[in-house]
C-alpha cells in the first residue's frame, strides 16, 4: 500500500508540464532543422533531437493526466439510455441493481474540491475553451447556456466506472432526497424499469399522478412481453383504472378500525376522539363480519352516519342462529311488541331478546360492542367521531366510492377487482395515481390506506408466507402519504421480502407530516440506503452527510517575516519558508449538495460506502 505524508497535490495550476513537452518538442525540430542546414557534424544534433524527444515523453502522461482531469471539469453532456440498452446493461448483473455512472468518492476527492472551493473557481471551470469561442463565432452559433448546479463536482474524477449495489442491500429501504426537478422520478424510472426487468411485483404510489411515470412502467411491460402484469389506479381517469379494495386484506377483524383510524390526524399520543373512532369502526366491521358481509368504505359509513339500528338487527339474528338453533320462537314475544314500529324500536326490541335470553346462556363481547354503540348517546356519538366521518366521506364520496369498495355483483361494471395481496402473489405491477395536485386532502387518504394495507399483507407474509416473492414498493413524495402503519412497514418490511424506496424533499417534510422531528428521525432511521440528488434544505443537508467519517486535506501555509534589533535597528532580518498543513474536513461538505446538477447525486449505499453518480434519461 502505497502512502506519502508528504504527498501534496494541486490539479487546478496551469499545465506546465504541457508547456515543457511543447518546449521539448520545439527543442527537437530545431535540431533537426539546424542539422539540415548546418555544415557542422550530424551526431550531436542527433543526440540533442533523442535527448529533448526522451525528455518530452517523459513529461507526457502527467501533462495528458492534468488536462484529462481539469477537461472534465466542465462537465458530461445529458446522456439518455433505451429500455434495449438497458436490458443489456443490467444482463450480466441478475443480483445487482444498476444506479448510473460515477465513482466511490474518497479523500482524494475532497482534496480537489477543497482546493477549487478555496479560490474564485471561474478561473478555474471554463464552460468554453477560447477554440470553441472561435469556431462558434466563425459558425454564428449560438452559445450553450450554462448547466444548472457545478457540473465539476462530477468531473474530479475523470475515470466513470458503472455503478452497481447489491439488491440484498437493497433489503434494508431506500431514501432518494431532492428538490424540484433535481431528477427523483427519474431516477424511479431507472430502478422501476429494472424491477419489472427481473420479474419481480412492483407497486408504484404516485401522489402527482406522473403520467410519464405510468406510461414507462406500462411500455417496460409490453417490451418484456406481459402487458397484462400492468394495472392502473387514477381518481381522475376512472374509465382507465382498476378497482381496489383497501380492506380486504386482514388477519384480525380490529386489524380494520386500525387502518382507518391511522387517518385521523392526531398529536397526541393518547388521543380520546381516535380511540373512540377506532371503537366505533371495530364494533361495526366485527357486526358486518358476524353477518357474513365483508367490511368496505362504502358499509362501515353507511352505519357510522345512519346508525348501526339495521346492523343490530341483522347481527343479533345471526348470532342467535349460531348459538339458539331455537332461538325464532324465543323471540317472537319481542318482535311482536314493535311489529309496526321504526327500524330503531325493532332494533331496541332484539337489544332487548339478547340481554334477556341470549347473554346468560352465551355472551359476545363483539355484539354487545355493537349493542352498546347502539344506546350511545347520537349527539356525543357525532362529536366524537367528527374527525373520521370527513375521512369517510372523502373516499366514499361519488366515482371514487365506487373505485375503493367495488361491487362485484355489478355486473354493468366491468373494470377489474383486485387488492394488493392479489397484486403480489400475481407478480403485477400496479401504478396507483393519488391525483394530489387536484385534490390533496382526498390523494393523502388513499395513499395512506393503501399503504396500511400493504402493512397488514406484509404482516401475513411475515407470519405464514412460504416462499414469498420480493415485492419492490415505490412511494413518491412520501411525506404526503405517510402514517404510523407505513413506519411499521419500514420496520417489519424486510422479513416480508418487501424493499421500500421513498422520495421526498425535505427531512422537515416527514416531521410536519409525522407532528414532531422525533417521528421523523425514526421514519428516516428505517432507510438504510440514502441516494441525496441536489438539496437545498441545510437541516436535510446535514442530515445526509453527519454519519459520514471524517477526513484531514492539506494545505500549504505560506510564511514571511523581517525583523530587527533594538540595539542596532540598522541592522535588519527576514525569513521566508513554505509549510505542509493538514486540518479536519468532512468527507463531503454539506454544501455541495446543494450545488448538484440534474440528476446527479451522492450516495451512502451498502453499509457506508459513499458514491458520486450520475443518471441518463430512460427514453
Amino acid at each position: 500500500m502505497k502512502y506519502n505524508a508528504l504527498e501534496y497535490e494541486m490539479p487546478w495550476r496551469p499545465n506546465y508540464e504541457k508547456q515543457a513537452v511543447a518546449g521539448w518538442l520545439a527543442a527537437s525540430a530545431a535540431a533537426v532543422a539546424v542539422n539540415h542546414y548546418s555544415p557542422m557534424p550530424s551526431d550531436p544534433f542527433y543526440w540533442m533531437t533523442g535527448i529533448c524527444g526522451v525528455m518530452a515523453m517523459a513529461q507526457l502522461p502527467k501533462a495528458i493526466r492534468l488536462a484529462n482531469l481539469q477537461k472534465h471539469l466542465r462537465g458530461r453532456e445529458l446522456e439518455f439510455i433505451s429500455m434495449k440498452e438497458l436490458q443489456k446493461t443490467i444482463k450480466g448483473h441478475p443480483t445487482e441493481m444498476w444506479v448510473g455512472s460515477g465513482f466511490d468518492w474518497e479523500n482524494r476527492h475532497t482534496q480537489r474540491a477543497f482546493e477549487i472551493l478555496k479560490r474564485d473557481w471561474s478561473s478555474i471551470v471554463n464552460f468554453e475553451t477560447t477554440t470553441e469561442k472561435v469556431v462558434r463565432l466563425a459558425t454564428g452559433k449560438k452559445k450553450k447556456p450554462k448547466p444548472i448546479g457545478a457540473p465539476w463536482i462530477h468531473g474530479l474524477e475523470p475515470q466513470e466506472q458503472t455503478l452497481m449495489q447489491d439488491l440484498d442491500h437493497t433489503e434494508g429501504h431506500t431514501l432518494i432526497v431532492g428538490t424540484t426537478g433535481a431528477g427523483k422520478t427519474r431516477m424511479f424510472d431507472i430502478m422501476i424499469s429494472q424491477a419489472i426487468m427481473r420479474g419481480e411485483a412492483v407497486i408504484i404510489i404516485d401522489p402527482k399522478g406522473d403520467r410519464d411515470m405510468r406510461d414507462k412502467a406500462r411500455r417496460v411491460c409490453e417490451a418484456m412481453g406481459e402487458p397484462e402484469k400492468f394495472i392502473s389506479f387514477h381518481p381522475a381517469f376512472p374509465e382507465e383504472s382498476i378497482r381496489i379494495d383497501p380492506l380486504r386484506n386482514f388477519t384480525r377483524v380490529t386489524e380494520i378500525a386500525s387502518r382507518l383510524a391511522a387517518l385521523i390526524p392526531s398529536e397526541a399520543g393518547a388521543d380520546p376522539f381516535k380511540s373512540f373512532a377506532w371503537q366505533a369502526l371495530n364494533n361495526i366491521a366485527q357486526a358486518l363480519v358476524m353477518t357474513y358481509q365483508r367490511p368496505n368504505l362504502v358499509l362501515l359509513r353507511r352505519f357510522l352516519e345512519g346508525g348501526p339500528a339495521g346492523l343490530v338487527i341483522k347481527a343479533v339474528e345471526a348470532y342467535a342462529e349460531q348459538v339458539m338453533p331455537e332461538w325464532e320462537a324465543e323471540a317472537e314475544p319481542y318482535r311482536e311488541k314493535v311489529k309496526t314500529g321504526s327500524k330503531e324500536k325493532k332494533a331496541f326490541a332484539m337489544l332487548r331478546f339478547y340481554y334477556d335470553v341470549i347473554q346468560p346462556v352465551q355472551p359476545s363481547s363483539e355484539l354487545e360492542g355493537l349493542l352498546s354503540m347502539f344506546q350511545h348517546d347520537s349527539t356525543h356519538f357525532s362529536k366524537m367521531v367528527a374527525n373520521l366521518l370527513p375521512i369517510m366521506n372523502m373516499l366514499t364520496s361519488g366515482e371514487l366510492g365506487k373505485m375503493l369498495s367495488p361491487d362485484a355483483g355489478d355486473l354493468n361494471d366491468t373494470r377489474g377487482i383486485t387488492d394488493t395481496a392479489k397484486i403480489i402473489n400475481n407478480g403485477q405491477v400496479a401504478y396507483i395515481g393519488l391525483d394530489s395536485l387536484t385534490d390533496s386532502m382526498v390523494g393523502s387518504a388513499i395513499g395512506s390506506i393503501m399503504l396500511s394495507d400493504l402493512t397488514a399483507v406484509a404482516g401475513d407474509r411475515y407470519n405464514f408466507g412460504v416462499n414469498n416473492r420480493v415485492v419492490n414498493i415505490f412511494v413518491d413524495e412520501a411525506a404526503e402519504v405517510i402514517n404510523d402503519p407505513f413506519i411499521q412497514l419500514l420496520n417489519k418490511g424486510r422479513g416480508a421480502k418487501l424493499r421500500l424506496f421513498v422520495a421526498t424533499q425535505t427531512f422537515s417534510d416527514f416531521a410536519a407530516r409525522m407532528g414532531s422531528k422525533d417521528k421523523a428521525i425514526q421514519v428516516l432511521g428505517n432507510l438504510n440506503n440514502k441516494f441525496a440528488l441536489r438539496v437545498l434544505d441545510t437541516e436535510t443537508q446535514e442530515y445526509i452527510t453527519s454519519n459520514l467519517p471524517k477526513t484531514r486535506v492539506k494545505y500549504v501555509m505560506r510564511t514571511q517575516g523581517q525583523n530587527t534589533h533594538g540595539d542596532e535597528p540598522i541592522m535588519h532580518g527576514g525569513n521566508q519558508g513554505e509549510r505542509l498543513m493538514e486540518e479536519e474536513s468532512d468527507l463531503l461538505p454539506p454544501q455541495l449538495l446543494g450545488m448538484l446538477p440534474n440528476l446527479e447525486f451522492f450516495a451512502t449505499i451498502s453499509g457506508g460506502r459513499l458514491i458520486k453518480g450520475r443518471l441518463p434519461i430512460l427514453q
